[in-house]
């Protein structure tokens, strides 16, 4: 399983690692740059007047694109180290390639999506007012779609090219697919939650004290309706007053009238409650990020079967389901309930047998 290639298998196996980690570390970076910059322009210049609980995807793509950016260029850079030793047979560097091939093309999907939210998605029919269209010409295809491919590429040739049986192949390409997939999902909820645990409106504002608990992460969400804050236009936010109802547009819509219900809610008050949103966003938002960059880093490692591995991969899968539920039963988010939903899928297809040989050494009675 795995160590058995052929001549021609080991040379196609080393010419895709070589070609590809030349790729993601002299090309690869620049377009996630340019697609990063693109982005956070749009956000700027077209979302954030408009709906402020935008403001924190500005922060949040910079740091993690910047990370990812450096990510992806040393995994290119292993891969042009580890190319002659994947053509000698090396397992262990085939499974290093094969795991910073995952990794490249985890970053590309993940880089991928913010572009479709923020960029060519169209807010202007709610349920934040006065948000433009995105321009009649944008386009959907950023240079970020080219390394989810590369990266797809490569790295289900690496997995692929050995003499295992056709049945093998399909089952290790299904296990292995499920990972890179439900790695990306779980990173795009980080996102999410991590968007929202550091939304602070009253940074939004002219007068800011940094000393007060509505401008704190731990303590706005419990004078705050948590929420609410997610459809505020920024007018509202300038005008926001303590115990004062607002008219809140919510994001879905009244089946009779086909328009977005709206709400009088009190957005702020004086009196803090305790918000079950501060740890559920701190869980299914940092802890997220963990559980994604832990799932892509331990790919080389459930490749050679190592247990430590797989059971590292069991507990960070485990845990994005738990923490992703526990978002959905709390902010009531359908996207919430979809990766809850596949990260417990991933974490079931672990433990079934005719998966788990791929993942793991079998265990000796």
């Amino acid at each position: 399983m795995f160590k058995e290639t052929t001549k021609n298998q080991r040379t196609i196996a080393a010419v895709v690692a070589l070609v590809a980690g030349i790729y993601f570390v002299a090309f690869a970076p620049t377009q996630l740059m340019w697609t990063l910059k693109h982005a956070i322009e749009a956000v700027m210049e077209r979302l954030i007047p408009f709906d402020p609980d935008f403001y924190t995807a500005v922060p949040i793509l910079g740091v993690t694109a910047g990370i990812n950016m450096l990510l992806i260029a040393f995994a290119g850079t292993l891969m042009i180290i580890v190319a002659r030793n994947v053509y000698k047979g090396s397992l262990e560097s085939r499974a290093i390639a094969f795991g910073a091939s995952g990794m490249a093309a985890v970053i590309g999907m993940v880089s991928f999506i913010p572009w479709m939210v923020l960029v060519v998605s169209d807010y202007s029919q709610g349920p934040v007012p006065g948000i433009p269209a995105p321009p009649a010409d944008q386009s959907a295809t950023p240079p970020v779609l080219i390394i989810m491919i590369v990266g797809l590429i490569s790295y289900f040739s690496l997995l692929l090219l050995d003499k295992d049986k056709i049945k093998d192949k399909i089952l290790k390409s299904i296990i292995y697919l499920a990972i890179g997939v439900v790695a990306g999902m779980v990173f795009m909820n980080a996102q999410h939650g991590v968007r929202y645990f550091n939304f602070i409106p009253e940074y939004q504002t002219e007068t800011v004290d940094t000393y007060s608990p509505y401008s704190n992460v731990y303590t706005n969400l419990d004078h705050y309706d948590a929420i609410a804050l997610t459809t505020i236009s920024q007018k509202q936010v300038d005008n926001l007053k303590a115990d004062t109802p607002v008219d809140i547009v919510r994001k879905y819509k009244d089946p009779a009238t086909g328009k977005h219900v709206v709400d009088s809610v009190i957005v702020k008050k004086t009196e803090a409650t305790y918000n079950p949103n501060t740890i559920s966003l701190l869980l299914g938002g940092y802890g997220n990020y963990i559980a994604a960059y832990m799932m892509m880093f331990m790919m080389p490692f459930v490749f050679l079967r190592k247990k430590w591995a797989y059971n590292t991969m069991l507990t960070v899968t485990l845990f994005s389901a738990i923490a992703t539920f526990q978002n959905y039963f709390v902010r009531g988010s359908f996207e919430w309930a979809v990766g809850g939903l596949m990260s417990l899928g991933l974490f079931i297809l672990l433990l079934l047998p005719f998966f788990k040989k791929y993942l793991t050494e079998e265990e000796k009675a």
